[in-house]
């Protein structure tokens, strides 16, 4: 099965190379950049998979979504605890 998934994500460090998190999100598949840190990827990999992949490209401080809009299924890291509470509370299954 493939997989529409949108990936967000938000680096901490104005310092931090984003090319090589980039490069690992395209390599997920058949992806289109749709603004600075989101992007659209038509993949084999789930979200959970996908996060697995890309969040050895992120820092402890740094927030990473990973939507699947092909099974409604959303997986993150280092997202606010309110904000995560509150994705829970109102993700429609």
């Amino acid at each position: 099965m493939w997989n529409n998934l949108f990936i967000s994500y938000e680096l901490k460090s104005d310092e931090q190379d984003r090319t090589k998190l980039d490069q690992a999100i395209e390599s997920l598949g058949n992806s289109t950049q749709l603004h600075d840190t989101c992007w659209y990827v038509n993949s084999p990999k789930n979200a959970t998979e996908a996060a697995s992949l890309i969040g050895s490209f992120i820092e402890e401080e740094d927030v990473l979504v990973v939507a699947n809009t092909t099974t409604d299924s959303a997986t993150w890291k280092n997202l606010e605890e309110k904000r995560e509470i509150r994705v829970k509370q109102n993700w429609k299954r």
